[in-house]
């Protein structure tokens, strides 16, 4: 096998390449998980985690939404190699490799989300909640005891 960086194999011509190979196999299985996996947790979040916590599951169906665009794009160009269609180069190798480092860059963004910007969200909705629920006790409670105390008319 031939350096996988080397310019000359990033870009060969559509003739010179086999289509299948350990590194395109690879790529096919995990983009093709990659986005089945997207397209499940972006259908079913609410299912799964609405119930437990409703910020999580619009958090992951965000994050997924990202990911069926990014898994998806890889597809595309990977179709273009596999059909052997060498319309605007886009059958190149280069193409599989930048929709790869796009999904580290998604990857990335997906931990940030997850690590840094949802706890903090969450911490402060748990807090709201808590709130609301000390704040309406009383509520509830003035109106049971006006709603005891004043007769109720005969029918």
């Amino acid at each position: 096998m031939r350096n996988p960086f080397d310019w000359d194999y990033l870009t060969a011509p559509l003739w010179q390449m086999p289509t299948w190979g350990p590194l395109s196999i690879t790529y096919v299985v995990v983009f093709s998980l990659g986005f089945l996996t997207c397209l499940w947790i972006y259908n079913d979040p609410r299912r799964l985690i609405r119930k437990r916590d409703p910020l999580l599951a619009d958090f992951l169906q965000r994050i997924a939404g990202w990911g069926l665009i990014v898994f998806g794009i890889g597809l595309f160009f990977f179709l273009f190699r596999l059909g052997r269609i060498s319309a605007f180069d886009l059958y190149k190798r280069i193409w599989l490799y930048l929709s790869a480092l796009l999904v580290l860059v998604w990857t990335a963004y997906a931990a940030h989300l997850l690590l840094r910007v949802y706890p903090p969200l969450a911490r402060q909705r748990a807090e709201e909640l808590r709130r609301k629920q000390y704040a309406m006790t009383p509520k509830r409670a003035a109106r049971r005891a006006t709603s005891a105390a004043s007769p109720r008319k005969p029918r």
